[in-house]
């Protein structure tokens, strides 16, 4: 008598059924990469909102404390009614260093304002974007991935800011175009091959004031890129408003919001840049609606 056959189980996977395994995969890869890529973008674009409106703020503190907001400082020691400003930070003084070393007392980083030169080897996370992943610490002190507006306090008024302009002494009366809808500062446009240095070039640290270290009065100009051969002076420090997101750059304006300023952004005005200039001066009649 013949015992039935017992039909045995596959032992495995075909080289076309694995080939096919393996492009499903690839293709799941594939639709999963970008996905993940964008909420990256999302979480760095909200970190550096957060950022900014802790930056507003802090200007809004130094503006209740001493009754005028921060001047982004001077290259060269200048006088003004009898206050003498430097261009280095020097420890608890309001007159010195920039506009952003004069808020650190506002942001929980009192230690670094009263002793600067312990703060050099300390980043400042509140100043930086994490879509550039960026050294937070140059070789000098720390530095910023934003930049302060320069026609906030700047003595000539209705001309581009000069490098060694003098307080205004601006207030919030000051602004008479409206404080929603003027610019205090924002992300300020660098190279990504300076992502990952920790050096001095294309944002100065916050220790030194001035003009195009860490401020600006230039034009917005487009998304960070490798083509960065425009508004650079002698040290590598660029002129222009620009960020590391498709959408724009992000800038926190007088009332305390941010918003996303686009590339491509239109306008008009007599004086500086046409296109941003009338969220950049304060004073000129040259209000503009603010983007959504």
């Amino acid at each position: 008598m013949s015992l039935p056959k017992v039909s045995r189980g596959r032992q495995g996977f075909t080289l076309i059924e694995l080939l096919v395994v393996i492009a499903i995969i690839a293709i799941l890869i594939a639709l999963l990469v970008p996905a993940v890529q964008k909420v990256r973008e999302a979480a760095a674009r909200t970190q550096s909102i957060n950022n900014l409106k802790n930056c507003g703020l802090a200007i809004h503190s130094f503006h209740d404390a001493n009754k005028r907001f921060p001047f982004n400082g001077v290259t060269g020691a200048v006088t003004v009614q009898g206050t003498t400003y430097q261009p280095t930070a020097t420890s608890n003084n309001f007159a010195s260093g920039s506009g952003f070393f004069q808020i650190l007392s506002f942001m929980d980083q009192a230690p670094i304002f009263n002793n600067p030169t312990a703060g050099n080897t300390t980043a400042i996370p509140a100043l930086m974007c994490n879509g550039r992943a960026r050294a937070g610490v140059a070789t000098t002190g720390p530095v910023t991935d934003f930049a302060f507006n320069l026609w906030i306090n700047n003595a000539t008024n209705n001309v581009a800011p000069a490098s060694n302009a003098q307080d205004a002494r601006r207030g919030i009366v000051g602004i008479t175009d409206g404080a929603s809808n003027t610019i205090f500062c924002g992300h300020r446009r660098m190279t990504p091959a300076n992502y990952g240095t920790a050096v001095n070039t294309q944002s100065d640290n916050i220790f030194r004031g001035g003009f195009q270290t860490t401020g600006i009065g230039g034009t917005i100009n487009q998304r960070d890129n490798t083509a960065y051969t425009t508004s650079l002076n002698a040290n590598g420090n660029g002129g222009d408003w620009g960020s590391p997101f498709p959408q724009g750059s992000l800038m926190v304006l007088g009332d305390g919001t941010v918003r996303m300023f686009a590339y491509n952004i239109t306008g008009t005005g007599a004086a500086g840049p046409p296109a941003l200039q009338p969220f950049l001066t304060p004073n000129l009649n040259d209000t503009a609606t603010v983007p959504d």
